[in-house]
């Protein structure tokens, strides 16, 4: 017994005693890095953002390094909740180490949103409209890649008086916050030009509609604010002849929203991209021609949302191919403050006071062609 004792007790000497090692976090592969993409991919809010993501998923398809840098993304639905969003921008930085985020969902670049973004400390590039970020709390981290409402109302403005459009005007709001943004911009711009204020007309039921269509008969034209998706019901009953109102559609217009209206697309209008338009049947240029023709035979014809969203992505490619070697937040940062990249929907220009890259020379107002299922650029108006 003694004996077997002493030898429990040598062979206990000699064992290795065990080591308990973390997890060691997963090492980034060279010359590449994470992008996560918030969209609404379900839940009633329009525009829906199944667009976007065909459109980056196009371009990861097509993705070449540049420099030898490299993208991967990953698509985050956060259903419709602004809540969702500010909780699945902090599970990007925290659970999924993505070093910039981009977000195509309507958000107000508030305190809240600013700071947000502050902790994240990552660039985030926002595809949809919203005010010049550059000041703000959080603004040295935001990217607007879409024109801002006050450019939306100041183009919006200058084409309605151009078309001797503005007595009277009407101004209908569904009351969603991108709606409220719009018509805020276009108040104050009529005010900056010493303009009549429009006279509102709120559309929040389905019963409204025929009060707006009773109250809209004398009007020269009607600015839609917010998702077009709200107005289909409204577009369809009004009369597509020479006496009816011009109707001005959000920047938010999907090219499905002008489908659905159908003859009725000859009288409304929305403001977009020159460079995914023509005037003509003449071919596009270059990049643009390869991304329509791509993306047309893959999910029909572009919106200006969906092709900023392709940008978007090689916004981040370019700036951080200028330094393969220093991916890291910050610095990709201050190169986004300093870069002009050309893509499909404009060329964007960002400076240290100035994160809203969009040129507004790009900006025009399009109309449908239901024959080609596609958008041209409106006519100029009449002398």
């Amino acid at each position: 017994m003694r004996v077997l004792a002493l030898a429990l007790l040598c062979v206990a000497c000699s064992t290795a005693p065990v080591v308990t090692q973390p997890t060691p976090t997963p090492t980034r592969e060279p010359n590449t890095f994470a992008v996560s993409v918030l969209l609404d991919l379900s839940g009633p809010r329009a525009p829906n953002g199944t667009p976007q993501r065909n459109a980056m998923q196009l371009w990861l398809d097509q993705q070449q390094p540049v420099a030898g840098v490299r993208l991967r993304a990953k698509f985050v639905d956060v259903a419709s909740s602004d809540a969702r969003v500010l909780l699945e921008l902090r599970r990007a930085i925290v659970d999924d180490h993505a070093d910039a985020v981009v977000i195509g969902v309507p958000v107000v670049v508030d305190d809240v949103f600013g700071q947000a973004i502050e902790v994240a400390a990552v660039p985030v590039l926002l595809t949809l409209p919203a005010s010049e970020p550059a000041a703000t709390v959080g603004g040295r981290w935001t990217f607007v890649l879409a024109p801002t409402p006050a450019a939306l109302a100041r183009a919006a403005v200058n084409d309605i008086s151009a078309r001797s459009a503005l007595a009277p005007v009407l101004v209908a709001s569904d009351q969603s916050a991108p709606a409220m943004t719009e018509r805020a911009a276009l108040v104050a711009e009529l005010a900056r030009q010493n303009l009549q204020p429009p006279s509102p007309v709120n559309v929040i039921r389905p019963e409204g509609v025929a009060r707006m269509r009773a109250e809209v008969s004398g009007a020269r034209s009607v600015v839609l604010t917010g998702p077009a998706a709200s107005y289909t019901a409204f577009i369809r009953g009004m009369p597509a002849t020479a006496t009816s109102p011009l109707l001005y559609l959000s920047y938010l217009t999907e090219t499905a929203d002008l489908a659905n209206v159908r003859d009725q697309s000859a009288i409304v209008t929305w403001p977009g991209s020159r460079g995914l338009a023509t005037l003509s049947s003449a071919p596009l240029p270059g990049a643009r021609a390869a991304f329509v023709q791509s993306y047309t035979e893959r999910s029909g014809a572009p919106s200006t949302l969906a092709g900023t969203a392709y940008d978007a992505l090689g916004v981040l490619q370019f700036a951080g191919a200028l330094a393969p070697s220093a991916l890291d937040p910050a610095r990709l940062r201050l190169r986004l403050e300093t870069l002009t990249f050309g893509g499909v929907v404009t060329m964007y220009r960002f400076t240290f006071t100035r994160h809203a890259g969009f040129s507004e020379d790009d900006l025009a107002y399009l109309r449908w062609n239901p024959q080609r299922n596609a958008p041209f650029v409106a006519p100029a108006p009449k002398e």
